[in-house]
């Protein structure tokens, strides 16, 4: 039974999209759209919610491929099975996708179903959708249920577009229940990742911002891949209306990033506040002293949704925004620049661990239990993969910028794509045998032909997803599972 998973294939879909509209140009765009056309069909067929005494246009969380029998999860005694809408926003996109290069309404209908469904039946009475990292739908039950009565996104990252087709109202109304959840203190922008389902609308964008030093001691854990899906969501709010107050609040957030930066090196932190007993501190404090916080540690698993997940997030921003998104392009900008100088090792195309001063971690021994390993573990590179050159790539295709190109360059070396040549327009040595399949690269290689128009990038493009054709959609046992989002119970290292 041939298996067609959610988190990589439909990834195929952005090959064909940012394909020319030109055919001859896009020689092969049948064979990806025609992958991308089975795993929706087989969503459409056998994904949809038929479990409890409802039958809703929602989709389950994922399917056997053999059985086509729902993915259960299983937590102290329950057996759910899920539908969590945060995690189902890939597939959303590529549905709508299909659509626009099909021209075949039936998946962009069933994912605006979907979304409708959602909005009418699965929203708190504040506008908070039930959904996320610890609280959603269990399509059996038609009960939500969870590991806690909490609101979290984490680099989700909506489809908003397609949600503000469906209904502007209910997305308004859930962008700024989104923001009264999860805000502490609208003075500083203390926040934390989880949010109150039951917590009264308060003034939002007509609070008062003071400001102040970051790495204060606040209520929260202002973590960055909760932090950029308010300023993203802010900040969509914002093109969708035109409205001034959203895009300044998502500006304010963006930057208390910004402003915990080191002023030798330029790293910032991947939160811009701490908790009174800082986990960081705690392990390490008798090791660095005061330099060393959990806003201030460059490990490699936080520094990578940081630099690249959040970063591409803000360069996607100032891109879609224009002139009003110019401030987010800058700063991640100056974020990757300042991680490629500092942690970059194109020996080993790997990234350090360090503190944010430019103290390398590599190879400390830690000395007591913690939050970051036990006795004895150590601190150690990790890969710059292929997110970071497709980071790069798309940040030298917004600014022209020679350094994103050499970090482009020594990236994909690093992933088996060869060379993309010294700078733009300079004689390329792809490595059209690579066997790199995974579906980033097509996204940095796409960017790279967008601004050149060099059609070698786009014959490895094309290369990489022959590679994701053949060793993503194979045959697999009867315990092969195709999943479409996660449990809701969130094994993020963040939720500890």
């Amino acid at each position: 039974m041939k298996i067609e998973r959610a988190y990589f294939l439909p990834l195929l879909l952005v090959g064909a999209v940012a394909l020319p509209a030109n055919r001859a140009i896009a020689d092969g765009a049948d064979a990806y759209i025609g992958a991308v056309r089975t795993f929706a069909d087989s969503v459409l067929k056998y994904g949809k919610d038929v479990y409890g005494p409802r039958h809703t246009p929602l989709f389950v969380d994922g399917l056997n491929v053999d059985t086509r029998e729902p993915v259960k999860w299983k937590r102290k005694g329950e057996v759910w099975t899920l539908s969590n809408q945060a995690t189902q926003q890939v597939l959303f996109r590529t549905l709508d996708g299909l659509t626009k290069l099909t021209g075949e309404p039936k998946y962009r209908e069933a994912a605006t179903a979907a979304i409708r469904y959602a909005f009418d039946n699965l929203c708190s009475p504040n506008g908070l959708f039930y959904w996320g990292g610890h609280w959603c739908y269990d399509a059996a039950t038609e009960k939500q249920v969870g590991e806690a009565y909490r609101h979290e996104l984490k680099c989700n990252y909506p489809y908003y577009d397609l949600m503000w087709e469906v209904d502007p109202k209910a997305t308004r109304q859930f962008i700024k229940a989104f923001w009264n959840a999860h805000i502490l203190d609208w003075s500083n922008l203390d926040m934390n990742r989880h949010g109150s389902y039951t917590k009264e609308m308060g003034n939002l964008w007509a609070s008062t911002y003071k400001g102040g030093k970051v790495f204060f001691v606040g209520k929260g854990l202002t973590f960055v891949n909760t932090g950029s899906d308010l300023f993203y969501a802010a900040a969509m709010l914002h093109k969708f209306t035109d409205e001034q107050e959203p895009l300044v609040w998502a500006k304010r957030m963006a930057h208390r990033y910004v402003e915990t930066r080191n002023r030798k090196t330029g790293l910032g932190g991947y939160q811009y506040s701490r908790v009174a007993r800082d986990r960081a501190q705690e392990q390490f404090g008798p090791d660095f002293g005061d330099r060393i916080l959990e806003g201030t540690i460059l490990e490699p698993h936080r520094a990578r949704t940081k630099n690249a997940i959040a970063g591409i997030c803000q360069l996607k921003l100032g891109e879609t925004l224009g002139d009003a998104g110019k401030d987010f392009l800058q700063w991640a900008l100056e974020d990757l620049t300042a991680y490629g100088r500092h942690a970059y090792k194109a020996e080993n195309n790997t990234f350090l661990p360090m503190i944010s001063d430019g103290t390398i971690l590599t190879g400390f021994v830690m000395k007591r239990d913690g939050y970051y390993g036990e006795k004895g573990s150590t601190f150690e590179p990790a890969p710059a993969d292929t997110l970071f050159f497709w980071a790069y790539a798309l940040a030298y295709r917004l600014s022209g910028d020679k350094f994103m190109w050499e970090m482009a360059r020594s990236i994909g070396r690093g992933n088996d794509l060869g060379d993309i040549g010294a700078s733009p327009g300079d004689a390329a040595r792809l490595n059209i045998a690579t066997r790199c399949s995974d579906p980033q690269a097509i996204f940095g290689l796409l960017d790279l032909y967008k601004n050149t128009g060099d059609k070698s990038y786009l014959k490895l493009a094309q290369r990489v997803g022959d590679n994701v054709l053949n060793n993503r959609l194979h045959y697999r046992s009867a315990a092969a599972q195709t999943v479409v989002g996660h449990s809701c119970e969130s094994r993020n290292p963040d939720s500890k």
